[in-house]
Parts: C-alpha cells; sequence; structure tokens
C-alpha cells in the first residue's frame, strides 16, 4: 500500500523560504523583487522553469545568473522557515498504522529534499524519495520507480499533491490522485480520483477506494 507524496504545497509549506532565496537572487541581479503571490505561482515546475517565469523576457545568460544565484541563496536558506503543514504529522503515522507506506516525488533538486524532510521531522516516515534532478513531473518516472523499488503495484498506489504535474504524472503511470488545496499549486481543473482539503481528510478518502 503505496503513496507517493509531492513535498512542496503538500507535505511542506515553503513558500517563504522560496520566496526570499528568489528575491535575494534577483536583487543581486540589480532586478526589483517580486510579490510573494507571484513567485509562489511559479512553483511546481522545478528551477529551470521558476527562473525563466522570474525573468521571461531576459537572456539565457542572465537566467543562468539568476539561477546560479537562486541555487546559493537557497542552499543556506531553505529551512529557515519551511515547516510541515498542520496535520501532516498525524496523517503520515495514522496512515502509517493503516499500513501504507510513504514516499516522495518532488521537482525540487534532490539536495534540497533530504534537509527539508529532516528539518521538518518528515524523514522518518518516508521509505524513499525521487527528486527533480533527472526525469521530472508530469514525466511518470518518478512514480513508477518509486514502485518498482518498492515492489508496489502502481495501479494500486495513490499520488498526492497541490499541481496540475502530479495529476498529469499520476494520471501518465497509472495511479490514483488526490489533489490537496490547502498548497501553492493548481489542479488546471483535471480529473483527480480524490480532493481533500486538509491532511486529516486524506485517510476518509482513500477508504472509498478499496483495494482489490
Amino acid at each position: 500500500m503505496l503513496l507517493i507524496w509531492d513535498l512542496d504545497g503538500t507535505l511542506v509549506d515553503s513558500r517563504a523560504d522560496i520566496v526570499a532565496a528568489a528575491n535575494a537572487a534577483l536583487s543581486e541581479l540589480g532586478h526589483p523583487a517580486l510579490p510573494a503571490a507571484s513567485i509562489a505561482s511559479f512553483v511546481g515546475d522545478g528551477i529551470g522553469a521558476l527562473i525563466e517565469r522570474l525573468l521571461p523576457s531576459n537572456s539565457a545568460a542572465e537566467r543562468e545568473r539568476c539561477r546560479l544565484a537562486f541555487i546559493a541563496q537557497y542552499a543556506v536558506g531553505c529551512c529557515r522557515e519551511t515547516v510541515a503543514y498542520p496535520g501532516i504529522h498525524a496523517a503520515l503515522r495514522d496512515l502509517s498504522v493503516a499500513g501504507w507506506r510513504h514516499a516522495v516525488a518532488t521537482n525540487k533538486a534532490q539536495a534540497y529534499v533530504g534537509p527539508i524532510l529532516t528539518h521538518c521531522h518528515l524523514g522518518g516516515s518516508i521509505v524513499t524519495v525521487r527528486g527533480g534532478d533527472g526525469r521530472r513531473k508530469p514525466d511518470p518516472w518518478q512514480l513508477l520507480d518509486i514502485a518498482r523499488e518498492l515492489g508496489e503495484d502502481i495501479s494500486q498506489a495513490w499520488m498526492i499533491g497541490d499541481h496540475h504535474t502530479d495529476i498529469e504524472a499520476a494520471h501518465a503511470a497509472g495511479c490514483k490522485v488526490l489533489f490537496c488545496t490547502w498548497g501553492m499549486g493548481r489542479s488546471n481543473g483535471l480529473a483527480v480520483d480524490a480532493l481533500a482539503m486538509a491532511p486529516d481528510e486524506i485517510a476518509g478518502r482513500l477508504a472509498g477506494f478499496p483495494r482489490v
């Protein structure tokens, strides 16, 4: 029984640290700061896409400078204000008791994932992680590779996330998908199997889909 969780906007609220690193990188290059809501809306498709959205009209060289500045800033600040969403610890505990195993599939660079999980006291619940250094969601590879590693039937697994890329990856992988509304992302109107407005609703939503 496998649950594959997205990280940013699903397990953890990382908005403040991403915004701080992005605006520090922009400032370093002489660009004005952007509103937090705007930067948060750019999250979900990896660092490359984030930088393109921060500097949509700038040259490739300028974007690369910004990318490197962001990486440097985020490397030292990724755990300053990032926290697990309220109710996540209890949800993971209760779902583990019910027999579910937990994995993470994220488009965030792998180097940040372990420190964030440890900082947010989530590492003990997660059995394996796939970061966004290679093939990223909506490509289904992360989900399929996790299922292969753990010997799970992907058709009986769930992807839990807050972004359309999570939904698209789940559809492509052939697993079920639960969309969580408390995150930073958007569903783009894509079909999902279940929806939760808070972490304590997840177990009940999953109970409506018994394993076959």
